[in-house]
């Protein structure tokens, strides 16, 4: 039984993150809820938004970030996530099948 609690602790066997979006400024960057997503953007689509946004992030950590400084809010699923690292393994080997021999370059 103590191994399996272990086991349960291990980054292994620990449930994935989700689904979350990432708030990208020019200075940082934070892993948010889609509720926190939403009011963020919310916010930057007001006519006069507010000089700074107030959140908390996935980990509970409090953010203060000027609103001029947002660069973007991304989402991000985990279908997408998964999708962009098949999409990257599929395009390595599509490189490396196109090196020659005698290529320094990788």
């Amino acid at each position: 039984m103590k191994k399996q609690k272990e086991k349960a602790g291990t980054p292994e066997h620990r449930p994935g993150p989700g689904d979350y979006y990432e708030v990208n400024s020019r200075y940082g960057c934070w892993y948010v809820s889609p509720e926190t997503a939403a009011r963020i953007g919310g916010e930057l689509d007001r006519r006069k938004p507010r000089r700074w946004l107030k959140f908390v992030d996935l980990n509970g950590g409090r953010a203060w970030v000027r609103t001029e400084y947002v660069e973007s809010v991304a989402e991000s699923t985990e279908r997408r996530r998964t999708g962009e690292r098949e999409f990257q393994y599929l395009r390595r080997k599509e490189d490396r099948g196109a090196r020659r021999w005698d290529d320094e370059e990788y």
